[in-house]
């Protein structure tokens, strides 16, 4: 059974988060970033980061392409469920989205 992340937006960015493998096991999973803007077109310069708990230092992410999805692995914590957090920086700007996850029982 696959676990559907829902979407959150910053400013006129709608932001998705999916995992591989879904839902995420406990450990180094991959974070995939979709952001797209108004009418689903990508949002140039903008700098994407991850971390899978509080006390875990920052990743950037890595853009494939120039078509806003942005991929990395990440250590997301143990137990049930974590929360991952996905940092947005827009020139001066920045933003911290929380993803809460449910893990995958090993």
């Amino acid at each position: 059974m696959t676990y559907s992340i829902p979407i959150q937006h910053w400013k006129d960015a709608d932001v998705r988060v999916e995992t591989h493998p879904n839902p995420p096991l406990a450990g180094m999973s991959e974070v995939v970033v979709i952001i797209t803007g108004p009418r689903g077109r990508p949002i140039p310069d903008i700098s994407v980061s991850i971390r899978g708990r509080e006390s875990a230092p920052w990743v950037q992410t890595i853009q494939d392409g120039m078509i806003g999805v942005y991929r990395r692995a990440v250590d997301i914590g143990e137990g049930e469920a974590t929360v991952l957090q996905v940092r947005l920086q827009l020139g001066v700007e920045e933003k911290i989205l929380l993803y809460p996850l449910k893990l995958a029982r090993g």
